[in-house]
């Protein structure tokens, strides 16, 4: 884990990565290597131009880099805690074929929030959409645990 330095250049560096939007972190899904990694991520994040980053300090600009890339890792992670295992019916009726990607996430924010534009869903940020996802997995859950109370209930009842 790199530190975070508080400039690189002219430009303060945030202290966390929150005010970013999903659209910006697709986009450092596909920065590239070597240098375009440097110039894209501080592109991205910091607004930067690459002439900038190339004549910024290189310590800041690795030292930047490594940091924003174990944050991002740390929020994927954090997408990724919101998977929920299916049950044996769900995998009975093929839930694994279910599998749409970031666009699915787009999508799923679009339907959820009204947006007519997925395009627009990029412009939010990354963790108002996580946490409607979260939310959401946690009433599922509940709803889940609901039903099979319900239905022990019932077969208890039914004896």
């Amino acid at each position: 884990m790199f530190p975070r330095p508080k400039k690189v250049g002219k430009h303060t560096t945030p202290e966390n990565l929150n005010d970013l939007t999903i659209g910006q972190l697709i986009d450092m899904s596909s920065v590239g290597e070597g240098a375009e990694l440097f110039t894209n991520i501080c592109g991205i994040v910091l607004g930067m131009k690459p002439k900038e980053v190339m004549n910024a300090r290189a310590v800041d600009v690795v030292r930047f880099v490594g940091w924003v890339t174990g944050e991002v890792g740390k929020i994927n992670r954090l997408f990724e805690s919101t998977s929920v295992k299916p049950t044996e019916l769900e995998r009975r009726a093929g839930i694994e074929k279910l599998q749409f990607g970031l666009f699915g996430m787009l999508d799923y924010y679009a339907l959820r929030m009204g947006f007519q534009d997925h395009d627009d869903v990029l412009k939010v940020k990354w963790l108002r959409i996580y946490k409607c996802i979260d939310i959401d997995n946690q009433k599922n859950q509940y709803q889940r645990r609901l039903q099979e109370v319900m239905t022990n209930d019932y077969r208890r009842k039914s004896r």
